[in-house]
């Protein structure tokens, strides 16, 4: 009985490490992606890219947060409210770009800097 106790203890962590392991990934490539846009943005103010290509980069971008978000959703809701917001910021980013509104790309940056902070400092990626 001990024995069967003792192993479904043992697969109870498994599957909640497991699950926290999976989320910190989610997490991680969330980051990436909005450090890929946040790249792409950066060289736009500077004048270093077109407004197409950073254009398509924030459409990707914006594509694999959400996708991500999803997934975040189910485990972790305060983190994918972040990956959200970082989505909205990338396509409003996105929608500016295709729009010829380079002015305000500079806010955009700033906005997605203090969101990938605050993902960072919330999940402990900053560490």
């Amino acid at each position: 009985m001990k024995l069967l106790i003792v192993a479904l203890l043992l697969a109870s962590m498994t599957s909640c490490s497991d699950g926290q392991q999976q989320t910190e990934r989610q997490i991680r490539s969330v980051l990436s992606w909005s450090a890929t846009a946040d790249m792409a943005l950066d060289a736009r103010v500077r004048m270093l890219v077109p407004n197409s290509f950073t254009a398509l980069t924030m459409e990707r971008c914006g594509k694999e947060i959400g996708s991500l978000s999803t997934k975040l959703s189910a485990s972790r809701r305060d983190f994918a409210t972040v990956a959200d917001q970082l989505n909205t910021v990338i396509g409003a980013a996105h929608d500016d770009l295709v729009n010829g509104r380079t002015d305000t790309i500079s806010q955009h940056l700033e906005a997605l800097r203090n969101l990938e902070a605050k993902l960072k400092t919330g999940s402990g990626a900053a560490q």
